[in-house]
């Protein structure tokens, strides 16, 4: 099977055009609620801080509209804080496609059974480093990984069922989008790395660097039943 759409031959991803411009889209749809997050955030401390100053002869409007704000802050932080995810989390996306290229997956599937409320369960095909995952899956499967679509979380489409593009590795995680760069999405791992596998990665010093450069250079040693 071959990619439907040319993975681009630059040594990362980033380089690539097109690649560049579904990130800059990307990145303006995340950040164009900031600003309002921001305003909201001012006006509601502007308001408490103001009225903190009294000394309970403000007029019944004042009351009402210092309970408001006392009631609405809770749900403006933690407006604030789900508007700055999908930021840091693009970040995070340019991080590991500077610092790795595309290569195809000839598959990606969802994970039947597994429970995941924040991300995406989902095994790639034909992985990088060619493991058949270590845990029962065979054909070349991955371990299972965790995607998440920084502008729309969970989201299954089926796009990536007849392949991919992939930026990173595959013991580490990194970058899954749709042939031609678009819908990024953060690829994290989704179960522990056996121990001597542990070990045997630790001791690849230019691996470990690269992983490092890209922000994901995270592993998580488990136990054997």
């Amino acid at each position: 099977m071959t990619s439907a759409v040319q993975v681009p031959p630059d040594k990362c991803a980033f380089d690539d055009p097109q690649t560049r411009r579904n990130w800059q889209r990307a990145r303006l749809r995340a950040g164009a609620v900031l600003p309002l997050v921001v305003i909201l955030l001012l006006a509601t401390v502007t308001v408490m801080g103001l009225l903190g100053d009294r000394q309970g002869t403000e007029p019944m409007w004042m009351r009402i509209a210092g309970f408001a704000c006392l009631v609405a802050a809770p749900f403006i932080f933690a407006f604030a804080l789900y508007s700055v995810g999908p930021v840091l989390r693009l970040r995070r996306i340019r991080k590991v496609l500077r610092a790795y290229p595309w290569e195809y997956v000839t598959a990606v599937r969802r994970c039947p059974g597994v429970k995941d409320t924040m991300a995406l369960p989902v095994q790639l095909r034909n992985a990088t480093d060619g493991s058949d995952g270590g845990d029962g899956t065979d054909g070349g499967w991955s371990r299972t990984m965790r995607a998440v679509n920084p502008l729309q979380r969970k989201r299954w489409t089926g796009a990536l069922e007849d392949g991919a593009w992939f930026a990173g590795d595959p013991e580490f995680g990194g970058v899954l989008a749709e042939p031609g760069g678009r819908e990024l999405m953060t690829l994290e791992r989704g179960s522990l790395t056996p121990p001597e596998r542990y070990r045997e990665i630790a001791r690849d010093e230019a691996r470990m660097a690269r992983a490092k450069r890209a922000g994901i250079a995270t592993l998580r040693a488990g136990l054997r039943g």
